[in-house]
């Protein structure tokens, strides 16, 4: 190794070796240009040899013009001839172009087309053009072309003294007849002009050839020069690739044999013809012993890829991915396959080179990851998602095909309880314990899993509905035997269950499991510890899907912004014009259909999602008046329904207080309106609500007041500023008197307890008369506002103004 390609103490000596891979493209860089030099000055030299010819060509169109000109003259001073005049002027053309083409070089900037012109006039041939004006531009004062250029020069003067000649000779024809002194003086004068012009062109063709010999000699010698350079920079280049290509495969062979990873050479036929020890520990065998065997005896059968003529398929075992090896005593190993081509000819593949790492230890961490993602924690069984997906496969099968199978929703009656007196240790216990005795009772392709807390599903394969309820009554009464042992006590095995048939008319996953669910609701409620199956024919089982529906609905509605904010003026009977209003919600389904609330509503409030339409009803109101500040500035009261569920959650009052903190101004014109039943039930969770929203400056109305038993007393303990009378109260007012007399009872006990009282229901003039005269304030229904947009209840000439 040179002394300047050695590498410094301390430094790694690979760091020499990817110096001079990197220095690699360099050098192949220099031989090119190398190379291009030479042919660069190969080209220079015809390139030279080629101008210099069309020069030589170029002075013997000069000449002969030259000659023939000065001929032509010589006849027509002795004979007046105007042919031999027209002939000369002709014949002078061609110098003329050729001293305007000079011209047209010499002057900044150069006039290329002019040059083009002139050369052309001169009897050059056109494919020669570019050549004689590059050597011109090029050498023009080089040695040799400066002389034949200055030859040039000198001929010129001569040329133009030809046309003045002829300018002359033509004006004394013209004038009268030459006496023969003058003839005789004008023809001595032509064949002296002729004779010192012959010595220069003469002068000028030598220069131009030993110019061009001059330069082929300089050029042949750079070319040399280049070619021996050349030669040996390619020499230098070849000899250190050589070594490098040496070190590198040396480097290799160590690696190897050194590498933790399995290294494979094989033949075309999976004949082993190197390996490394790496790979003799992955299959557990020596080494020597390795390189007998071929890629059938290891390669796992189902793992080998044969094309039709049972030979190796290299085509598919050339894709990278995990295969699997067989050792000698059976146990498999997981590699990481990947297999290139080392060497082929054009025609056929020659031979692979595999690499392969052990990943078994990695191929059971995630067998075992994915058993656990697919397996619930506690009792070993399937979860959530791998009954769904189970359940798409055996929906999959029963689409299109005579077979059916079943699920069975189970839902255990005693969990609560166990939990609530044992505590969560013994919970857990129970529900492995249910687990395991259902398990036990499961046909061979049948299975069970866990969906969450206390559910359980279970699939019946080949099984109708009927055959289902029977399998489950035999369940069921297996279970009604056994019970749960914890701490001397013991709890029954009770639970309910619902049964749904996957057929045809099954939708998808969701479906099935809403209708299993459904009916075990109903069992539930049916007082449990029963079976109950789904059919469509059912009209409990189909009003509870249609609520499911709905509560699906409903959710993907406010996902997408789908939900409507509607208006309903309230008024004053006093005749006031105070603004007022209560806001309604609608539903636009994706085909623009707008549903009512009484639609999607009450099965929201009825499956615990009422204060997600709540919350989205808030929001909406506050970017409403956000954009409307002009309104929010004029409305006395904006009237919004907060369910049962809402006034119960503390993150619901903490949502209306962020919002209430972000728009200033707002909590004054609200006034939150909760039902009579709702209030009943949660008595102390209302309490805190209206105190807390009373606080921020809200007001509280009490709706559907009169609905319950013990309105009066109840009213006693609740801080509210509005009773809202039941509209069932108000629809039949004007058919009979009992329901007069309990609106007028109702409207004094508001006077009494300075509430302000507001009739719903409002349908006709006449019971409006009534309600002012018993008292009443406020009235709302169609007879006074017919609901709409709450956008229509914005001054048409208000700005709107975006929020930030």
């Amino acid at each position: 190794m040179d002394h300047k390609d050695a590498a410094p103490a301390g430094e790694p000596a690979g760091t020499d070796h990817d110096r001079g891979l990197k220095r690699l493209p360099a050098r192949v860089m220099a031989l090119m240009l190398l190379s291009a030099l030479g042919a660069l000055l190969t080209a220079a030299i015809l390139e030279t040899q080629a101008g210099a010819t069309a020069y030589i060509i170029g002075e013997s169109h000069w000449s002969k013009a030259q000659q023939r000109a000065v001929h032509s003259l010589y006849r027509y001073v002795s004979q007046g001839d105007p042919a031999d005049l027209l002939e000369a002027r002709t014949a002078l053309q061609v110098p003329l172009g050729d001293r305007a083409a000079r011209l047209a070089l010499e002057q900044d900037p150069v006039d290329v087309a002019a040059a083009r012109a002139g050369f052309l006039q001169g009897g050059n041939a056109p494919g020669n053009l570019d050549r004689l004006i590059r050597m011109y531009r090029v050498l023009s004062d080089a040695p040799y072309f400066r002389d034949s250029v200055r030859l040039w020069r000198e001929a010129e003067v001569e040329i133009l003294h030809l046309v003045r000649l002829a300018d002359e000779l033509e004006a004394q024809r013209s004038a009268g007849r030459l006496d023969a002194g003058e003839v005789a003086a004008y023809q001595r004068e032509l064949t002296a002009i002729d004779a010192r012009v012959r010595p220069r062109e003469i002068a000028f063709s030598r220069s131009l050839a030993d110019g061009a010999d001059f330069m082929r000699h300089v050029l042949l010698a750079l070319s040399a020069l280049a070619f021996l350079v050349l030669c040996a920079y390619a020499l230098h280049v070849m000899r250190k690739t050589l070594r490098r290509v040496r070190e590198t495969e040396s480097e290799f062979r160590m690696a190897f044999h050194q590498s933790a990873v399995g290294m494979l050479k094989l033949d075309r036929d999976g004949r082993f013809t190197q390996a490394n020890e790496a790979l003799a520990q992955i299959l557990g065998r020596p080494l020597q012993e390795i390189r007998t065997l071929r890629l059938h005896d290891v390669l796992h059968a189902d793992d080998m890829r044969l094309d039709a003529h049972d030979g190796i398929d290299w085509d598919r075992l050339l894709e990278p991915g995990e295969r699997r090896l067989v050792r000698q005593d059976g146990e498999v190993r997981w590699v990481r396959w990947t297999a290139s081509v080392v060497a082929a000819r054009a025609d056929q593949y020659g031979r692979f080179f595999v690499l392969m790492e052990d990943v078994s230890d990695a191929h059971e961490l995630a067998s075992e990851i994915a058993h656990q993602a697919s397996h619930d924690e506690l009792t070993g069984l399937i979860n959530r998602r791998e009954i769904a997906r189970r359940l798409g496969c055996a929906l999959g099968q029963a689409r299109g095909c005579a077979g059916r199978h079943t699920l069975c929703y189970i839902d255990l009656d005693q969990f609560k309880l166990v939990n609530d007196t044992c505590g969560h240790e013994a919970g857990d216990r129970f529900l492995c314990h249910f687990a395991s005795r259902v398990a036990s009772q499961l046909r061979r392709d049948d299975w069970l899993g866990r969906l969450g807390g206390d559910e359980f599903a279970i699939l019946l394969h080949d099984t109708t509905l009927e055959e289902a309820e029977a399998a489950m009554a035999r369940i069921h009464a297996s279970l009604a035997d056994a019970s749960f042992q914890w701490s001397g006590r013991a709890f029954g095995l009770n639970c309910s269950i619902g049964v749904a048939e996957i057929n045809d008319a099954a939708v998808d996953v969701d479906w099935l499991l809403r209708a299993a669910d459904a009916a075990c609701y109903m069992a539930k409620e049916e007082g449990r510890n029963r079976i109950r199956c789904y059919r469509d024919s059912d009209p409990s089982l189909s009003r509870r899907r249609q609520e499911l529906e709905w509560v699906a609905h409903t959710q993907l509605a406010i996902a997408e912004d789908r939900l409507l904010l509607y208006a309903q003026q309230i008024v004053a009977l006093d005749g006031s014009d105070r603004l007022q209003y209560e806001v309604l919600v609608r539903l636009r389904d994706r085909e623009g259909r707008v549903h009512a609330p009484g639609m999607f509503l009450p099965a929201m409030e009825r499956y615990g999602q009422g204060m997600a339409v709540d919350r989205y009803v808030m929001d909406a109101v506050c970017r409403h008046f956000a954009r409307h500040p002009a309104q929010l500035a004029r409305v006395e009261l904006c009237h919004v329904n907060v369910s049962a569920q809402s006034i119960a959650d503390p993150a619901f009052h903490d949502h209306v207080n962020l919002l209430l903190d972000r728009h200033p101004g707002m909590a004054q014109r609200l006034c939150f309106e909760i039902t009579e039943t709702a209030v009943i039930a949660n008595l102390d969770d209302a309490c805190r609500f209206i105190d807390g929203m009373r606080a921020r400056g809200c007001c509280i109305a009490l709706d559907d007041f009169g609905s319950g038993l013990s309105s009066f007393g109840y009213l006693k303990r609740l801080a509210v500023d509005i009773l809202k009378i039941d509209g069932a109260f108000i629809r039949d007012l004007a058919k009979g008197e009992s329901d007069l007399a309990l609106v007028r009872s109702m409207s004094q006990m508001g006077q009494a307890l300075g509430k302000v009282t507001i009739a719903e229901w409002v349908e006709s003039e006449a019971v409006m008369a009534q309600l002012r005269e018993v008292g009443i304030g406020y009235v709302q229904g169609y007879a006074v506002h017919v609901p709409c947009p709450l956008e229509a209840l914005a001054a048409v000439d208000e700005p709107v103004v975006e929020p930030a």
